[in-house]
């Protein structure tokens, strides 16, 4: 799904200790998943939410942390067996075109990964397909990559995906809505 994606050699900055100061996985994701749910963290990188997603959903639930890159995927499989959470994910490598996730989803987050993508009309359609009926999409984009123009020009596609706006969020550094279907 990507043109220019993070690469894995620099995976190092999106799973440092300082980071949890700026973007805190438990409070980003607080009141959205919830034991037993499935959830997919689209571009999951080294998996710096993927695990604690894990956390959240606990044994009865699922996560799939989905990535492009083969080599990000191996370093959330072992951050998994650090945190001893490896049975709940289903890591899933996408292609350019597709997520490559059929599971209905609970919850789904797409952090700072969008503007990285080439058809985020197909992505949007995608997301609508597996999220569940009441379910939340969180759609975060860092506001250094991408401008109030270009933001509202995905916020417009997951719109005409069938995804409705439920609330602005507020996370540093980001511009990032939930949708709901």
């Amino acid at each position: 799904m990507s043109q220019t994606v993070c690469p894995a050699w620099l995976s190092f900055f999106l799973e440092n200790g300082l980071r949890k100061k700026f973007h805190n996985p438990e409070i980003i994701l607080k009141g959205y998943i919830k034991p037993g749910d499935t959830a997919v963290d689209i571009g999951c990188g080294p998996g710096y939410f993927s695990i604690p997603m894990a956390k959240m959903t606990g044994k009865s639930g699922k996560v799939i942390p989905v990535d492009i890159q083969e080599k990000m995927l191996r370093r959330v499989d072992a951050y998994a067996k650090r945190y001893h959470v490896e049975d709940i994910l289903q890591l899933t490598k996408c292609t350019t075109s597709d997520i490559c996730v059929t599971d209905k989803a609970d919850f789904i987050l797409s952090f700072w990964m969008v503007h990285e993508v080439r058809d985020v009309d197909a992505l949007m359609k995608q997301i609508y397909k597996i999220l569940k009926p009441g379910g939340f999409y969180l759609l975060s984009e860092p506001k250094i990559h991408v401008s109030d123009k270009k933001y509202l020009e995905i916020i417009k596609l997951a719109e005409s995906a069938g995804l409705k706006m439920v609330r602005e969020v507020k996370i540093r550094g980001s511009r990032s809505m939930v949708f709901t279907v």
